[in-house]
């Protein structure tokens, strides 16, 4: 019964380093590092042999998802397809400083920009295809923000999720799985990383039992 209880909250700590090995957050790993030190602790229980055998199976289990997230296909499935877009983009290389990384910035013809931070600008050639060759995060304000990186013509160039958002809504760039910087991201990974909102439930108890007395 006792090994019954230690392998369930193995399983239960592996769970939680792997929603943080996905996490896209701003936390990133932060909230898992608890269940990694319950994690080796219950381990010293086991014969070495089981020691190593546990090790094992998570490290082949986390590694994957841990890895390189920028690239990594079980994170966003979609690097690699092609997306269609209209005759109406330009390319506009900013001081890495304004921007905060070191692609050009896709963005419509006409559109407002700061000129006083631009480096170079050149046009998209209408016959070009959009390879999404890589997807990174910022997090203003706290929140998560999509940044998916196109090759176009042997280049690379961004945009933000929101610019991409709006570029579904008006037709400008189209894919025929995806309507949304959100599903950049596979689902089963956005779900699982959720669980690095544990450390928020406390603050949900309190508040809940707080509205109760307050009423």
């Amino acid at each position: 019964m006792r090994k019954t209880k230690q392998f369930l909250i193995l399983s239960v700590c592996l769970i939680f380093i792997a929603a943080g090995a996905v996490n896209q957050g701003g936390s990133g790993f932060l909230f898992a590092l608890p269940f990694v030190v319950a994690f080796i602790y219950v381990l010293r229980a086991f014969s070495i042999k089981t020691k190593i055998t546990l090790i094992a199976v998570a490290a082949i289990l986390i590694v994957p998802l841990a890895w390189k997230h920028e690239v990594n296909k079980m994170i966003y499935p979609w690097i690699g397809s092609e997306f269609i877009a209209t005759c109406d983009w330009e390319a506009i290389q900013y001081e890495p400083g304004y921007t905060g990384y070191s692609y050009a910035t896709l963005v419509s013809k006409g559109a407002e920009i700061d000129e006083q931070y631009v480096i170079n600008r050149f046009e998209i050639p209408c016959d070009d295809t959009w390879e999404l060759t890589r997807v990174f995060v910022q997090h203003p304000d706290l929140g998560t923000l999509y940044y998916p990186v196109f090759s176009i013509a042997g280049y690379e160039a961004t945009m933000s999720g929101h610019a991409l958002d709006d570029a579904f809504k008006s037709q400008m760039l189209v894919h025929s799985q995806i309507h949304s910087s959100s599903e950049l991201q596979s689902e089963w990974t956005n779900s699982l990383s959720l669980l690095m909102m544990w450390v928020a439930i406390p603050i949900w108890l309190l508040t809940g039992v707080m509205s109760v007395f307050v009423k």
